[in-house]
């Protein structure tokens, strides 16, 4: 009996379940009533310290915490998985403008507007695939619905893209809104294509890039029992100069499209104001187009605060009667009075972000800039005017979300135009105030 409760106690010490002290006084106790010998204590005792010493300290075995996605309220709500494969953002924009107008020749009313009220989720899957839906309740209807895509990211140089986006053509149309100079964008947006429903691919890399799709209509125009146009695009980017504090950007674009069963186009223009609502230049309908082509020409300068740029677009629009002929372009450039500068990549300019934020002993981003436009609708039968417009404006990146913005826009004059006696022209002071979220 007693060599069993000595082959236990000396397995009890071997596995160190006991704590030591409780072990020793047990020891002491059966030693005391005689149940174990001094002999035995004492060996014991000694084995129980060797054993002591010689145990190895166990490894703190960490249990593995569950990684939760991360969320951030900055500029919109972003969410994104722990190992970044997911990710969704929700934000918007909204704007607001004011605009007075002086005019001897047309009739424009004051007033004030909401130019777009937007809202997007855009985002991640699996890493590779990216996806956006933007929509403008300003706009409603299929109208509003902007950006409507779906991306997949070959390699880091290399993406193709679905769905309805904007067609690859223009610097000025390329970036968004929030990212432009002035309040609207210039007369040569009118010959800009705009967003259609199609299918195309994006090459980019440091100092160039090259984008081509295959498109059909703008999803808010109707083709039932027609068949759609067929539109082909495609536009380069060049930079033959690109340092830290400066960049030469050229490029090119052209278009085709035959128009489908539409056999009519026409093309208008905003005396690059918004709140009038008023095309001061207007083909009207185009009857009997065939197809019609488009070639822009993209040249732009930054050099540290200080900004230049230009664009050349020229359309041709073939009838079954004539082939006709349209041009617009524009010239801008723009100073920081801060230290600031326009953000630039993959082909486009981007958002404005300030040094510094307006207030907690910040000034903001302060920008002067001043553009002048032109636009001839006027060819062969048809006299859709030509204008030519001067614009100054100030702006205030108060912070990357908001932007103020004030402009005196002179409509130089407007001519050959069957709306409107020769040499018209108008002044407006305009106001804008811009958030995104």
């Amino acid at each position: 009996m007693k060599k069993v409760l000595v082959l236990s106690l000396s397995m009890l010490l071997a596995t160190q379940v006991s704590a030591q002290s409780e072990l020793a006084t047990l020891l002491e106790a059966l030693k005391d009533n005689g149940t174990i010998t001094v002999e035995q204590y004492q060996r014991l005792m000694s084995e129980k310290q060797d054993e002591k010493s010689e145990i190895p300290a166990l490894p703190v075995v960490k249990q593995p915490v569950e990684e939760l996605p991360k969320i951030s309220v900055k500029n919109g709500i972003k969410v994104s998985s722990a190992d970044k494969q997911f990710s969704a953002h929700i934000g918007g924009r909204v704007e607001a403008h004011a605009a007075w107008y002086s005019s001897n020749d047309v009739n424009l009313a004051d007033g004030t507007a909401i130019r777009r009220a937007r809202l997007f989720l855009k985002g991640t899957l699996y890493n590779d695939w990216q996806y956006k839906l933007d929509y403008d309740f300003v706009a409603g209807g299929t109208k509003g619905i902007k950006d409507a895509f779906l991306a997949y990211k070959v390699n880091n140089s290399i993406q193709l893209i679905a769905g309805n986006y904007k067609v690859p053509f223009s610097l000025e149309f390329q970036a968004s809104s929030h990212a432009n100079t002035f309040i609207e964008r210039s007369l040569a947006f009118a010959l800009s294509p705009g967003r259609h429903l199609g299918a195309g691919i994006n090459m980019f890399k440091d100092n160039w890039s090259v984008q081509a799709g295959v498109f059909g209509n703008k999803i808010h125009l109707s083709s039932a029992g027609q068949d759609e146009e067929t539109l082909i695009a495609g536009r380069i980017v060049w930079l033959p100069i690109k340092q830290n504090d400066y960049f030469v950007h050229l490029g090119v674009a052209s278009l085709f499209s035959n128009n489908g069963d539409n056999d009519t186009l026409r093309l208008k223009s905003n005396p690059e104001s918004f709140v009038a609502n008023t095309q001061l230049v207007d083909t009207g309908g185009i009857k009997d187009v065939e197809d019609y082509s488009q070639v822009g020409f993209e040249v732009a300068f930054n050099y540290s605060r200080f900004n230049v740029q230009s664009e050349y677009i020229q359309s041709s629009v073939n009838t079954a009667t004539e082939n006709l002929d349209f041009s617009s372009w524009y010239v801008q450039s723009s100073l920081f009075l801060t230290n600031d500068r326009r953000a630039y990549k993959k082909g486009k300019f981007g958002i404005v972000k300030p040094q510094s934020n307006l207030g907690h002993d910040g000034s903001g981003a302060w920008e002067l800039a001043m553009r002048y436009s032109e636009i001839d609708l006027s060819y062969g039968s048809v006299f859709g005017g030509v204008e030519r417009n001067m614009t100054l404006a100030l702006n205030l990146y108060a912070t990357p979300e908001i932007r103020f913005t004030a402009e005196y826009l002179k409509v130089l004059d407007v001519s050959e135009n069957n709306l409107m006696t020769d040499n018209a022209s108008l002044d407006s002071g305009q106001a804008r105030m811009e958030w995104v979220f």
